[in-house]
């Protein structure tokens, strides 16, 4: 007689890009299979699940695909937080609250703090949450031509971090997305639950900093990240397929911002004197210089653009590191092994494809990061390689703007070594290696598919 799967289940991914399905039957049996190729178990587990895309349902403020929970069914009792923690010490040794005295470590942590965490963990356990400023002070003050400082007060602070480490324990502990803390490394959980992640203990003015290598951001709620991601499709049934959503999100709608990162100009562009607020990111903000221009999803460069996905992926227990090459910032989505060549890479006028290629081709792997970045590698190579994978991809999609490119060479007589297109790859390539990829013909193979350079997009 057929025993019958219910919803609840999870894909492990195993070496040689194969997966494991694990099944969960009514009866309360359980079975599994290995060796499956990655892209065959995502079109099994979706015919097993009848999917539907992964929804924010705003009424019970939850991600509505996971879990085996019914719709509008009430959440089972909170369970006990501190017996969860002391069950899990890797999870609980890794939630650490730095202050004027040092760092704490939950264990050793007041009996007030602790109560507070329970709190908001009670509340994110019921899809609500503690209050969080959406577009916290700055405690910094600054000239206008002053390079921009972020400082948030005690209370902000301690309210983004709270908030956050509940959220992320309720949503471990009731399954809500299909990939759990279990197996990650110390490292990956402090980005997580560490608030040196975040923001470092400032003594003047007194509060909290946002440095630069935790990215050119100010946090929003995590639970507004939390929706955002589930309000726009963004989360997938495994991490790379949700990081490889969020970095497509950004391709279509950030735009780089301009000028520098004065005190002015930041308020100019966000109308906040400090780093961007993420919820004016995400929202959309007008120039005040440049009204004409319209609302645009303004991002601070390469350094903003790593924090946006340190914080959002963080609200889903995604980690990611920012790490930092040549002066600019790149994304390191710890868990998968994955990087950005740069932080800018999604919004790179090469990015933009006709027809669009999957964001996800973007990512490049360890081998190729230690290639291109490695202690091994000249700072001038490692400069060259800034924003590298946009180009190799522009070789096998021919993106408008490289079509656009050959174009002006053409109107101008320019042979192959002396026109755009070629200073567009001159960093990777010579002349012949670009010819023996028959790049030109091809170009002129696509252009002519259009129907002329008058009609590329």
């Amino acid at each position: 007689m057929a025993r019958k799967i219910v919803s609840s289940y999870a894909v492990f991914e195993n070496l040689g890009g194969t997966r494991e399905i694990a099944f969960y039957y009514e009866d309360g049996g359980a079975d599994s299979v290995s060796g499956i190729p990655s892209a065959e178990a995502d079109y099994i587990v979706g015919l097993l699940r009848n999917e539907k895309p992964v929804s924010y349902d705003h009424t019970l403020k939850r991600i509505s695909t996971y879990g085996s929970e019914s719709v509008g069914e009430s959440e089972p009792p909170v369970p006990d937080l501190d017996a969860w923690l002391s069950s899990h010490p890797l999870v609980a040794g890794s939630i650490v609250w730095e202050d004027a005295a040092g760092a704490h470590f939950w264990p050793s942590w007041s009996a007030s703090r602790k109560s507070e965490l329970r709190v908001a963990f009670a509340l994110a356990w019921n899809r609500n949450a503690i209050a969080v400023a959406e577009v916290p002070l700055n405690q910094a003050v600054m000239g206008d031509n002053d390079n921009v400082a972020t400082v948030l007060s005690k209370q902000d602070a301690w309210a983004y971090f709270n908030a956050g480490v509940a959220q992320s324990l309720a949503i471990e502990m009731q399954q809500q997305v299909a990939w759990s803390l279990q197996g990650y490394a110390t490292d990956q959980l402090a980005q997580l639950f560490d608030s040196r992640e975040m923001f470092r203990w400032n003594g003047n003015p007194e509060g909290y900093r946002i440095n630069s290598m935790h990215g050119h951001l100010v946090p929003a709620p995590p639970s507004f990240s939390y929706a955002f991601l589930g309000n726009n499709g963004l989360l997938g049934h495994t991490r790379i397929d949700t990081i490889g959503r969020l970095v497509g999100w950004c391709r279509d709608n950030l735009v780089h911002f301009s000028g520098g990162t004065t005190a002015a100009n930041m308020e100019d562009q966000w109308q906040y004197r400090g780093f961007p607020p993420l919820s004016r990111v995400i929202n959309g903000t007008v120039k005040l210089s440049m009204p004409a221009s319209g609302m645009k999803h303004r991002t601070a460069g390469c350094w903003g653009t790593v924090g946006l996905f340190r914080v959002l992926l963080r609200a889903v227990n995604i980690p990611v590191k920012l790490v930092s090459n040549a002066g600019h910032a790149q994304p390191w989505f710890m868990s998968e092994g994955r990087y950005l060549s740069h932080g800018d890479d999604p919004y790179n006028a090469l990015t933009s494809s006709e027809p669009p290629y999957p964001a996800i081709e973007l990512f490049i792997d360890q081998s190729r990061f230690d290639a291109w970045f490695g202690a091994g590698v000249s700072a001038q190579k490692r400069d060259d390689n800034i924003g590298r994978r946009p180009r190799e991809l522009a070789l096998v999609h021919l993106p408008n703007y490289l079509l656009h490119a050959y174009c002006d060479d053409l109107h101008d007589g320019k042979s192959h070594g002396a026109g755009k297109v070629f200073e567009i790859f001159s960093r990777d390539c010579t002349v012949g290696e670009l010819e023996a990829e028959n790049l030109w013909a091809r170009m002129d193979a696509k252009i002519a598919a259009f129907g002329g350079c008058a009609h590329v997009p």
